[in-house]
């Protein structure tokens, strides 16, 4: 089942984010704590938009988003979204991917966005759900 995200379900989040971003491949040293801490600040965005998925009173899933303008338009910024490795593969990201693209067509938004990896499989995930690659903008980092 998807619900809404209640303030009560960041440490589980923050357990699935730590699980399915292991450091071996992300080069961050997750845990729960400091996951859930990180998850917390989009929790408190004024324009927050999350939802779990749970089964049995347990958190199998997550997507944290936040509505931003745009120009003219508002759009839905996908900041995170974690599913529990063990259950990847079962259309959970899928139902959570199509519960938010509901409350953008509700909510009259332009379109989702979001950001992953060039060598993570979220990127073909995410294009077998409808997302493309956006002509033009380049992602660029500095390291400090």
């Amino acid at each position: 089942m998807i619900r809404k995200m209640e303030r009560g379900d960041l440490l589980p989040c923050g357990e699935i984010y730590a699980r399915a971003f292991p450091q071996e491949h992300w080069g961050i040293d997750w845990t729960q704590e400091n996951a859930a801490a990180y998850l917390q600040d989009f929790f408190e965005q004024k324009k927050f938009v999350g939802y779990v998925y749970e089964e049995e009173g347990q958190v199998l899933g997550c997507v944290f988003a936040l509505r931003r303008i745009c120009g003219s338009r508002e759009e839905m910024y996908i900041q995170e979204m974690a599913v529990l490795p063990q259950r990847q593969g079962r259309g959970i990201g899928r139902q959570l991917l199509d519960t938010v693209g509901a409350y953008c067509r509700e909510q009259k938004l332009a379109g989702m966005v979001l950001y992953t990896g060039s060598h993570a499989p979220a990127a073909r995930f995410y294009e077998t759900n409808g997302f493309q690659v956006s002509p033009g903008i380049i992602c660029m980092y500095r390291d400090m």
